[in-house]
Protein backbone atom coordinates (compact mmCIF):
# COMPACT_ATOMS: atom_id res chain seq x y z
CA UNK A 1 0.00 0.00 0.00
CA UNK A 2 1.43 3.89 -0.27
CA UNK A 3 1.93 5.64 2.26
CA UNK A 4 0.08 8.82 2.12
CA UNK A 5 1.76 12.06 1.52
CA UNK A 6 0.05 13.42 4.49
CA UNK A 7 1.11 10.43 6.37
CA UNK A 8 4.50 10.68 5.60
CA UNK A 9 4.53 14.21 6.51
CA UNK A 10 3.18 13.50 9.52
CA UNK A 11 6.23 10.93 10.31
CA UNK A 12 9.08 13.18 9.11
CA UNK A 13 7.88 15.81 11.29
CA UNK A 14 7.27 14.01 14.40
CA UNK A 15 11.22 12.61 13.75
CA UNK A 16 11.94 16.22 13.37
CA UNK A 17 9.91 17.08 16.61
CA UNK A 18 11.69 14.22 18.65
CA UNK A 19 15.12 15.38 17.67
CA UNK A 20 15.11 18.87 18.39
CA UNK A 21 13.17 18.87 21.40
CA UNK A 22 14.49 20.63 24.44
CA UNK A 23 14.64 17.51 27.09
CA UNK A 24 16.39 19.89 29.25
CA UNK A 25 13.29 22.41 29.37
CA UNK A 26 11.24 19.37 31.42
CA UNK A 27 14.19 18.02 33.05
CA UNK A 28 14.93 21.77 34.68
CA UNK A 29 10.80 22.01 35.20
CA UNK A 30 10.51 18.63 37.26
CA UNK A 31 13.65 19.82 39.12
CA UNK A 32 13.88 21.72 42.39
CA UNK A 33 14.83 25.07 41.87
CA UNK A 34 17.20 24.71 44.69
CA UNK A 35 19.38 21.88 42.29
CA UNK A 36 20.02 24.62 39.61
CA UNK A 37 22.72 26.19 38.29
CA UNK A 38 23.00 29.82 37.30
CA UNK A 39 24.58 31.03 34.55
CA UNK A 40 25.01 34.48 32.87
CA UNK A 41 26.76 36.19 30.46
CA UNK A 42 30.38 38.65 32.85
CA UNK A 43 28.29 41.69 31.19
CA UNK A 44 25.09 40.95 32.66
CA UNK A 45 26.87 39.47 35.79
CA UNK A 46 28.25 42.87 36.24
CA UNK A 47 25.52 45.01 34.91
CA UNK A 48 23.63 47.87 36.86
CA UNK A 49 20.08 47.05 39.20
CA UNK A 50 19.01 47.27 42.20
CA UNK A 51 16.47 44.43 42.71
CA UNK A 52 14.62 43.83 46.36
CA UNK A 53 15.92 40.12 47.74
CA UNK A 54 12.49 39.06 47.01
CA UNK A 55 13.04 40.33 43.00
CA UNK A 56 16.56 38.57 42.65
CA UNK A 57 15.03 35.31 44.17
CA UNK A 58 12.73 35.09 41.24
CA UNK A 59 14.98 36.49 38.63
CA UNK A 60 17.70 33.77 39.34
CA UNK A 61 15.08 30.62 39.90
CA UNK A 62 13.94 31.60 36.12
CA UNK A 63 17.35 31.98 34.74
CA UNK A 64 18.19 28.47 36.44
CA UNK A 65 15.73 27.38 33.90
CA UNK A 66 17.51 27.80 31.19
CA UNK A 67 20.44 25.33 29.39
CA UNK A 68 22.80 27.81 28.63
CA UNK A 69 24.06 25.65 25.78
CA UNK A 70 21.16 25.43 24.17
CA UNK A 71 19.61 27.49 21.92
CA UNK A 72 15.84 26.36 21.79
CA UNK A 73 14.35 26.72 25.21
CA UNK A 74 10.90 27.74 24.37
CA UNK A 75 12.05 31.43 26.19
CA UNK A 76 8.08 32.51 25.77
CA UNK A 77 6.95 30.28 28.95
CA UNK A 78 9.41 30.29 31.86
CA UNK A 79 7.10 29.52 34.69
CA UNK A 80 7.91 29.52 38.49
CA UNK A 81 5.09 28.02 40.73
CA UNK A 82 4.92 29.37 44.79
CA UNK A 83 5.22 25.42 45.71
CA UNK A 84 8.71 25.67 44.19
CA UNK A 85 9.76 29.04 45.11
CA UNK A 86 9.18 28.66 49.05
CA UNK A 87 10.78 25.06 48.66
CA UNK A 88 13.73 26.56 47.20
CA UNK A 89 14.42 29.58 49.43
CA UNK A 90 12.93 27.80 52.95
CA UNK A 91 9.68 30.34 52.68
CA UNK A 92 6.98 30.02 54.64
CA UNK A 93 4.60 28.26 52.15
CA UNK A 94 0.96 29.78 52.86
CA UNK A 95 2.51 33.56 51.53
CA UNK A 96 4.72 32.14 49.08
CA UNK A 97 2.02 32.92 46.14
CA UNK A 98 1.95 36.49 47.44
CA UNK A 99 5.55 37.22 47.93
CA UNK A 100 6.16 35.62 44.47
CA UNK A 101 3.66 37.72 42.82
CA UNK A 102 4.74 41.08 44.53
CA UNK A 103 8.21 40.06 43.12
CA UNK A 104 7.27 39.66 39.72
CA UNK A 105 5.41 42.90 39.82
CA UNK A 106 8.47 44.41 40.54
CA UNK A 107 10.81 42.56 38.22
CA UNK A 108 8.18 43.94 35.31
CA UNK A 109 8.85 47.44 35.72
CA UNK A 110 12.90 47.57 36.64
CA UNK A 111 15.33 47.57 34.23
CA UNK A 112 18.92 46.50 33.89
CA UNK A 113 21.37 48.73 33.02
CA UNK A 114 24.88 48.18 30.51
CA UNK A 115 27.17 50.07 28.69
CA UNK A 116 28.24 49.68 25.13
CA UNK A 117 31.05 51.76 24.39
CA UNK A 118 30.30 55.55 25.35
CA UNK A 119 26.33 54.37 25.22
CA UNK A 120 24.40 53.63 28.48
CA UNK A 121 21.69 50.72 27.42
CA UNK A 122 18.36 50.25 29.59
CA UNK A 123 16.51 46.82 29.24
CA UNK A 124 14.01 45.41 30.76
CA UNK A 125 14.37 42.16 32.67
CA UNK A 126 11.02 40.80 31.14
CA UNK A 127 8.26 41.90 29.21
CA UNK A 128 5.33 39.90 30.46
CA UNK A 129 4.42 37.90 33.15
CA UNK A 130 0.94 36.10 33.23
CA UNK A 131 -0.89 35.43 36.90
CA UNK A 132 -2.26 32.35 37.63
CA UNK A 133 -3.08 32.90 41.21
CA UNK A 134 -5.72 29.92 41.91
CA UNK A 135 -3.00 27.55 40.04
CA UNK A 136 -0.22 28.99 42.05
CA UNK A 137 1.99 29.83 39.12
CA UNK A 138 3.51 32.86 37.23
CA UNK A 139 4.49 32.63 33.78
CA UNK A 140 7.38 34.98 32.54
CA UNK A 141 8.73 36.08 29.66
CA UNK A 142 12.30 37.21 29.50
CA UNK A 143 13.52 40.33 27.45
CA UNK A 144 14.42 39.26 24.29
CA UNK A 145 17.59 41.41 24.32
CA UNK A 146 18.44 39.88 27.54
CA UNK A 147 18.70 36.45 26.53
CA UNK A 148 21.38 36.70 24.66
CA UNK A 149 23.03 36.67 27.51
CA UNK A 150 21.70 33.74 28.98
CA UNK A 151 21.60 30.74 26.37
CA UNK A 152 24.29 29.99 23.70
CA UNK A 153 27.22 30.98 25.32
CA UNK A 154 30.63 29.88 24.90
CA UNK A 155 33.14 32.83 26.08
CA UNK A 156 32.98 35.22 29.15
CA UNK A 157 30.60 33.65 31.07
CA UNK A 158 30.52 32.09 34.56
CA UNK A 159 27.99 29.79 36.22
CA UNK A 160 27.03 28.84 40.13
CA UNK A 161 25.16 26.72 41.62
CA UNK A 162 21.78 28.22 42.96
CA UNK A 163 21.84 26.59 46.20
CA UNK A 164 24.82 29.04 47.04
CA UNK A 165 23.05 31.49 47.34
CA UNK A 166 19.47 30.51 48.90
CA UNK A 167 20.51 32.15 51.94
CA UNK A 168 21.03 35.19 51.62
CA UNK A 169 18.88 37.61 53.07
CA UNK A 170 20.85 40.65 51.40
CA UNK A 171 20.40 41.05 47.43
CA UNK A 172 23.70 43.61 48.16
CA UNK A 173 25.59 39.99 48.84
CA UNK A 174 23.92 38.15 46.20
CA UNK A 175 25.23 41.13 43.82
CA UNK A 176 28.30 40.82 45.53
CA UNK A 177 28.52 36.71 45.31
CA UNK A 178 27.84 36.95 41.26
CA UNK A 179 30.31 39.42 40.13
CA UNK A 180 32.76 37.31 42.84
CA UNK A 181 32.23 34.79 40.96
CA UNK A 182 32.47 36.47 37.15
CA UNK A 183 35.80 37.74 38.32
CA UNK A 184 36.98 34.33 39.39
CA UNK A 185 40.48 32.08 38.79
CA UNK A 186 39.62 28.94 36.38
CA UNK A 187 39.71 26.32 39.30
CA UNK A 188 41.73 24.26 37.06
CA UNK A 189 44.69 26.73 38.09
CA UNK A 190 43.73 27.27 41.42
CA UNK A 191 43.79 23.32 42.67
CA UNK A 192 40.15 23.74 42.88
CA UNK A 193 40.21 26.73 45.03
CA UNK A 194 37.05 29.48 44.34
CA UNK A 195 38.99 32.46 44.37
CA UNK A 196 40.14 35.91 42.20
CA UNK A 197 40.41 39.65 42.30
CA UNK A 198 40.21 42.58 40.83
CA UNK A 199 40.00 46.27 40.78
CA UNK A 200 36.61 48.48 40.73
CA UNK A 201 36.01 52.15 40.82
CA UNK A 202 33.80 53.21 43.75
CA UNK A 203 31.52 54.46 41.14
CA UNK A 204 31.44 51.44 39.32
CA UNK A 205 30.97 49.17 42.57
CA UNK A 206 28.03 50.74 43.70
CA UNK A 207 26.72 51.10 40.11
CA UNK A 208 26.27 47.44 40.36
CA UNK A 209 25.34 46.70 43.63
CA UNK A 210 23.00 48.91 42.82
CA UNK A 211 23.79 51.32 45.81
CA UNK A 212 21.35 54.43 46.18
CA UNK A 213 22.93 57.84 45.55
CA UNK A 214 21.80 59.07 48.84
CA UNK A 215 24.08 56.73 50.51
CA UNK A 216 27.20 58.29 51.20
CA UNK A 217 30.44 56.84 51.87
CA UNK A 218 30.13 56.48 55.35
CA UNK A 219 26.56 54.55 55.08
CA UNK A 220 27.68 53.00 51.76
CA UNK A 221 30.51 51.21 53.69
CA UNK A 222 28.39 50.37 57.23
CA UNK A 223 25.34 49.39 55.56
CA UNK A 224 26.59 47.54 52.43
CA UNK A 225 30.45 46.72 52.46
CA UNK A 226 30.73 45.46 55.88
CA UNK A 227 27.36 43.67 55.81
CA UNK A 228 28.30 41.67 52.17
CA UNK A 229 31.52 41.25 54.09
CA UNK A 230 29.67 39.69 57.22
CA UNK A 231 27.50 37.97 54.83
CA UNK A 232 29.37 36.26 52.52
CA UNK A 233 31.78 35.03 55.61
CA UNK A 234 28.50 33.03 57.61
CA UNK A 235 26.44 32.42 54.48
CA UNK A 236 29.05 31.01 51.96
CA UNK A 237 32.00 31.02 54.18
CA UNK A 238 34.15 33.13 51.93
CA UNK A 239 36.68 35.62 52.69
CA UNK A 240 35.91 39.17 51.04
CA UNK A 241 38.73 42.15 51.64
CA UNK A 242 38.58 45.55 50.26
CA UNK A 243 41.39 47.75 49.91
CA UNK A 244 40.53 51.28 49.56
CA UNK A 245 42.55 53.16 47.00
CA UNK A 246 42.76 57.02 47.12
CA UNK A 247 43.24 59.65 44.93
CA UNK A 248 44.23 62.52 46.78
CA UNK A 249 42.41 62.09 50.02
CA UNK A 250 39.45 60.53 48.24
CA UNK A 251 38.85 56.60 47.88
CA UNK A 252 38.37 56.19 44.44
CA UNK A 253 38.47 52.53 43.92
CA UNK A 254 38.71 48.68 45.46
CA UNK A 255 41.33 46.43 44.94
CA UNK A 256 39.27 42.77 45.93
CA UNK A 257 40.24 39.48 46.93
CA UNK A 258 38.48 36.92 47.39
CA UNK A 259 38.75 33.25 48.90
CA UNK A 260 36.00 30.39 49.97
CA UNK A 261 37.46 28.73 52.80
CA UNK A 262 37.67 25.28 51.39
CA UNK A 263 39.10 24.03 54.60
CA UNK A 264 35.85 24.86 56.68
CA UNK A 265 33.41 24.55 54.57
CA UNK A 266 29.61 24.89 55.89
CA UNK A 267 26.91 22.39 55.28
CA UNK A 268 24.81 23.13 52.57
Amino acid sequence: MTVSMDAQLAKIQSRLEAKTANKNKHELENRNIGDNTVTKSHSLSRAYYRFSIGEKRVMEALISRLHPMRSDNELQDIEITAVDYAKAYSLDSSNSYSELSRAVDGLTTKVIQSTRGKYLIKNPLMIEAIYKEHEGRVVCTINPRIVPHLIGLREQFSSYPLIKAVNFKSSYTWRMYEILVSWAQPKADTGGVFCGWFTVSVDELRKMLGVPDSYKHGIFNKRVLEHVTNELSQKSNITLKLEPKKTSRKITSYKITFMENEQHKLPL
